[in-house]
């Protein structure tokens, strides 16, 4: 695909995202039955939105297309657009409407806020020296399912937790979170920032901040999503 350059003096039009939400854009493109495509950029990336009688069929941002690549260039805060009529695409790769992409790309901006509040109550739990751990573990006692927690570094070392069920939980952590990360780079969705293993017995739940990763087991029986958002709920509470 050949990018256009976002040159200010060539014809289309050109706006900032901060001034109208690209959620506006792209229904005024849709209510308008727009055939063409959009260019975004931000930041030094740039994606590319095409349209066809108003519907979205296609994106491409980076390694990404179709519906992944929309919805992380709808996760973007800021930059630059312009339409592009003359730019179209015979790939069909999204079949949603123009309103159900919107509302899934809002709520995936929504849990990623969320997610990344629940990062910085991490990273400030277990940063504060000697008292980390028994923060997270006194906000997680709150759901029975779970039967260990515990924060470490990057590196694998455990804190404020010297028992062999902690080093083991922690080994096993690490061994999750670098098969994470080359899964991650094999498919181009970036950096590690949850990852969870579904068993028949446990559930490991591994979760990123800055400098530590989360990790925690629970019982097999409980129900891996549920559990999910209600340790990311419990986490994100002040």
């Amino acid at each position: 695909m050949a990018q256009p350059a976002l040159n200010p003096e060539q014809q289309g039009f050109v706006g900032a995202v901060s001034d109208m939400s690209l959620a506006d854009i792209i229904q005024v493109k849709g209510g308008n039955r727009y055939s063409g495509s959009m260019v975004v950029e931000h930041k030094g990336n740039t994606g590319v939105i095409y349209f066809r009688d108003g519907e979205i069929v296609h994106a491409e941002q980076a390694l990404l297309s179709g519906a992944e690549a929309f919805y992380a260039v709808m996760g973007w805060s800021g930059g630059t657009f312009r339409s592009e009529p003359k730019l179209s695409t015979t790939s069909r790769t999204i079949d949603q409407s123009v309103g159900f992409m919107i509302l899934e790309a809002l709520r995936r901006v929504d849990e990623a806020k969320n997610r990344e509040k629940q990062e910085q109550q991490v990273e400030a739990s277990s940063s504060r020296e000697g008292t980390g751990m028994s923060d997270i573990n006194t906000k997680l006692s709150v759901i029975p399912e779970i039967e260990q927690a515990l924060v470490m570094t990057k590196d694998g070392v455990v804190v404020d937790d010297t028992s062999y069920q902690a080093e083991l939980l922690g080994a096993n952590s690490l061994f999750l979170a670098l098969f994470a990360g080359q899964i991650g780079s094999q498919f181009g969705i970036g950096e590690l920032k949850s990852a969870t293993v579904h068993g028949s017995e446990h559930h490991l739940f591994l979760f990123d901040s800055k400098r530590h990763h989360l990790c925690i087991l629970a019982k097999g029986a409980a129900n891996v999503n549920s559990l999910d958002a209600e340790i990311r709920r419990v986490l994100a509470q002040k």
